[in-house]
């Protein structure tokens, strides 16, 4: 028997429901009688009341308008059809074409995966054949990454050339999650995808930046449920890309607003850790697979101490930090080498060549750093001729870790390019090692492997 409840009151995104018979169960999804509006339960006010937050537009929801609990959560039909698609919250597809079904899973999940020792190994390193990441913050299966960074230093960029590197050299499917993201943007993705031909192994889910709060605050865990199929039921790894996770923190913060709730530290609710945790923890390795996480990061002011950031950086086992001062000299991927870090580059996982050029490396970076003021001031001619060394290779070596990528060309008319991690190794060893000091600084911009090097 349907358990049929009525608006008492609509204020702000948030629905007051009383149900005289039976209260919904926690995030039980509701719907009005005529469809035209569907709400999450979100808390119990009183033995027969609810406030429901909004999950589509509720222009033209009345007082007094009947509710029908569905006796269900938020569900997703997840199938092997589902890919090349792109879907909304609720599942449906946003494409204009028809979908057939699958299995109906609940976006707050399912049975948990035990807890088990997380044993990582050199065969569980993923290449991205992007040179400063495979150096300088190594990837491993079912690890979280952020990409940290404020507005133009190259988020979305470097998530869609990932995207593209492992979904077409086939090492996996891709679950994109667009939190947030403008119509506009997520249009651009999904040309650029269909360009790369790595649609058909990609399946992404919007709630954009016009949606309600509550669209975007669960949009994240739909995704997170579709990865979770296809690492159950295709023994293949899933790499889960979520652009941006600031805006699931802001759209928890405007959640707790309509809903009353006293902020905490600037305004950012008191729930946020625990809103964080519940997509978080999602990213898990099982039996059959493992979802590797990549998570676009905005950082407000490029303050990496903002609440909302510091609570992502307490999940994540890779931290690459894009720097707007290296944008800005026209390196990219504008990655920080000495703010950047990863869990997996230690020597028992990437071996002990790869853990010792990436340290000389970062330790030529930190020695560069110290010296610019000087060079700044004084120039370069006034270091002593070890210093001045030091300076030029460093110089050269971030100029050798730039280089074109594949969903950029279009913009720069530079074919992209692969490098594989021996390559890039064997380039930072020489450069670091003098060969390439009476090469000219542009002749290792934007180049692959040392052997594109013109002239040598």
């Amino acid at each position: 028997m349907k358990n049929i409840g009525r608006i008492i009151s609509v204020r702000g995104g948030v629905a007051t429901v009383e149900f005289p018979k039976r209260l919904p169960v926690a995030h039980a999804l509701l719907v009005t009688e005529d469809g035209s509006a569907r709400f999450e339960a979100e808390e119990i006010i009183g033995r027969q009341t609810v406030r429901a937050i909004g999950l589509t537009a509720l222009e033209g929801v009345e007082r007094g308008s009947a509710v029908v609990d569905t006796g269900h959560t938020l569900t997703l039909s997840a199938g092997p059809k589902m890919m090349g698609r792109m879907f909304n919250v609720f599942g449906d597809p946003i494409d204009g074409q028809p979908y057939e079904g699958g299995e109906p899973r609940s976006v707050f999940g399912g049975e948990r995966l035990a807890i088990t020792a997380k044993t990582q190994t050199k065969d569980g390193l993923i290449e991205t054949g992007i040179k400063a990441i495979d150096l300088l913050t190594p990837f491993h299966r079912g690890d979280s990454i952020g990409l940290f960074g404020g507005a133009g230093v190259g988020k979305t960029i470097l998530v869609t050339e990932l995207m593209y590197g492992i979904a077409g050299r086939g090492q996996g499917y891709s679950v994109f999650a667009g939190v947030g993201e403008r119509i506009r943007e997520g249009q651009e993705l999904h040309q650029a995808l269909r360009d790369l031909k790595v649609m058909d192994r990609s399946v992404m889910f919007f709630g954009e930046m016009d949606k309600p709060p509550g669209v975007r605050l669960r949009i994240g865990l739909t995704a997170a449920t579709a990865a979770e199929y296809l690492r159950d039921t295709t023994d293949q790894d899933v790499l889960l890309f979520v652009d941006n996770i600031y805006r699931y923190a802001m759209a928890g913060m405007e959640v707790g607003g309509v809903l009353g709730k006293v902020p905490s530290e600037l305004g950012y609710q008191a729930t946020l850790e625990k809103e964080m945790a519940e997509l978080q923890e999602r990213v898990r390795s099982g039996e059959h697979g493992s979802i590797t996480a990549v998570q676009a990061v905005y950082v407000p002011a490029d303050d990496l101490t903002d609440p909302a950031v510091v609570t992502v950086f307490a999940h994540l086992d890779a931290s690459l930090v894009l720097s707007r001062e290296i944008a800005e000299k026209g390196i990219y991927p504008a990655i920080d080498p000495l703010r950047s870090s990863s869990l997996a580059l230690d020597p028992e996982v990437v071996g002990e060549r790869h853990y010792r050029v990436a340290g000389d490396a970062k330790k030529m970076f930190q020695r560069y750093r110290d010296l610019a003021h000087i060079i700044a001031i004084l120039g370069i001619d006034e270091l002593s001729k070890e210093d001045r060394v030091t300076a030029q290779r460093a110089e050269r070596l971030q100029r050798f870790l730039t280089q074109p990528l594949f969903v950029s060309e279009s913009f720069t008319g530079q074919p992209g390019v692969n490098v594989p991690l021996d390559k890039t190794l064997e380039g930072c060893e020489r450069i670091m090692a003098g060969e390439f000091d009476d090469v000219d600084l542009d002749k290792l911009y934007m180049i692959g492997a040392l052997e594109d090097v013109k002239g040598k």
